[in-house]
C-alpha cells in the first residue's frame, strides 16, 4: 500500500515569509547589478556602461551614451531580470541574500509579472521617493511592490513553478536532494560574489592615456598644385583618442573617430562637378595599403563611403590611417574617375 504524500510539506524553502528585506540590501544588490551591468558593457563596446559615466543622468561632459551602449546595457538588464525571473535573484541580490517572490505564493515570478514589475519601477523614479519608500513603508514595498502584488524577502532559495504533473521543480523531497539543492545554491552564491567583485574592481580600478590631435598639412598657398581646380593645400586632422584600461582591459571612449582630410582651393574659386578627390595611404615600404575618395558635386564633396561633411572634406576611418602601421605615410590626389594626379602628402603622426 502507498501512501499519498502532500509534496507542499516536503518543500524546502530559504526564505522567513515573515522578514521582508531591509533597504540597504536592496540598494546593495541594486549597486551591484548596476556594476555587472557595466562591466559587461565595457567589455564588449567600451565605457559608458556604468550609471555615473551617463551624462543625460548626470549633467556631466561624457556623450550621451551611443546605440551599441545602450543596447548593451539593455540585453544585460534583459538577461538579469531573467534570472529574478526563474530564480527570484539577480546575482546582486543573491550577493546581499534577498529573493523578489510573489506575496501570494512566495515563488518566483515569472517572465510576465518580472517584466511589469519593472516597467512599475517607473513609477518609483517619476515619484522619486518610490525606491526609498521601502524606509518608511511598514511592509518595506516599493510602489511597484505594492502594485504588483510582490516582495523582496531576505533568503537565497525559493520553490520553483509547479511542474507538469504538479509537482513543483527544484525542490528538495528528500534528505540527498536537500543536500543537492544546498550545495547548488551555495555554489550559485560563489559564482554571484566571484561575479559582482570582479564587477566593482572594473569598475574601481582604471587608467586614462589620451592621445592628442595631430594635424598635417602639405602645399603652399603661394603655389596651387594642379590647375584645375588650383589646390593651395590639403590638410589632415587626426581627431583626440582617450582609452581608458580596467584591470588589463583596454578600450576606446566613444568608439573610434573618424580623420579629416580638407581640400583648400586657391584664389576663391571652386572645384567643378565630377572633380575626385582620393587619399592614398602608404606603409613603410611605399606600397598602397589603402586609399578612399569622393567626387564633387554642387560645390561639396560627396564621399564613397561615410557622411557628406560639407565643402571639400572627406572622412578617413580611424582604421584605414592604422593600416599604415609605424612610418606610414598619406598622400592627397586629385582627377577624374579614371586619372589621378599626386599632389602633396606627409608622413603620418606616429601615434
Amino acid at each position: 500500500m502507498t501512501a499519498a504524500v502532500d509534496a507542499s510539506a516536503d518543500v524546502h524553502e530559504d526564505v522567513d515569509p515573515r522578514t521582508s528585506a531591509p533597504w540597504w540590501r536592496r540598494a546593495v544588490a541594486l549597486a551591484l547589478d548596476a556594476s555587472v551591468v557595466g562591466a559587461v558593457t565595457f567589455l564588449v563596446i567600451g565605457p559608458g556602461g556604468w550609471p555615473w559615466e551617463w551624462s543625460v543622468v548626470l549633467g556631466g561632459t561624457n556623450p550621451v551614451p551611443g546605440v551599441g551602449v545602450l543596447v548593451s546595457v539593455g540585453v544585460t538588464w534583459l538577461v538579469l531580470l531573467a534570472l529574478q525571473a526563474w530564480t527570484g535573484a539577480t546575482p546582486g541580490k543573491r550577493v546581499v541574500g534577498v529573493v523578489v517572490v510573489g506575496r501570494a505564493d512566495s515563488r518566483p515570478l515569472g517572465p510576465v509579472r518580472t517584466l511589469v514589475r519593472a516597467a512599475a519601477h517607473t513609477l518609483d523614479v517619476l515619484l522619486l521617493v518610490g525606491f526609498v519608500r521601502p524606509l518608511w513603508d511598514p511592509e518595506r514595498r516599493t510602489f511597484a511592490d505594492s502594485l504588483c502584488g510582490t516582495d523582496v524577502r531576505v533568503g537565497r532559495g525559493v520553490a520553483r513553478p509547479d511542474g507538469p504533473r504538479g509537482r513543483r521543480r527544484g525542490v528538495a523531497v528528500d534528505g540527498r536532494r536537500a543536500r543537492a539543492a544546498r550545495r547548488g545554491a551555495v555554489a550559485t552564491t560563489v559564482g554571484a560574489v566571484v561575479l559582482c567583485a570582479a564587477a566593482v574592481a572594473l569598475a574601481a580600478v582604471q587608467s586614462t592615456v589620451v592621445t592628442p590631435a595631430s594635424d598635417r598639412a602639405c602645399g603652399f598657398a603661394d603655389r596651387p598644385m594642379g590647375e584645375d581646380p588650383p589646390i593651395a593645400s590639403v590638410e589632415l586632422h587626426v581627431p583626440e583618442v582617450v582609452r581608458q584600461t580596467r584591470l588589463g582591459v583596454t578600450r576606446q571612449v566613444g568608439g573610434p573617430a573618424d580623420a579629416t582630410v580638407t581640400w583648400v582651393v586657391a584664389d576663391q574659386e571652386e572645384a567643378r562637378d565630377g572633380t575626385r578627390l582620393s587619399v592614398r595611404v602608404s606603409d613603410a615600404t611605399g606600397d598602397v595599403v589603402a586609399e578612399v575618395g569622393g567626387t564633387v558635386r554642387g560645390g561639396t564633396l560627396v564621399p564613397d563611403d561615410g557622411p557628406v561633411l560639407g565643402g571639400l572634406v572627406l572622412p578617413v576611418p580611424r582604421h584605414v590611417l592604422g593600416a599604415a602601421g609605424p612610418g606610414g605615410s598619406w598622400e592627397a590626389g586629385v582627377g577624374t574617375a579614371s586619372v589621378r594626379a599626386a599632389l602633396c602628402g606627409d608622413v603620418l603622426d606616429p601615434s
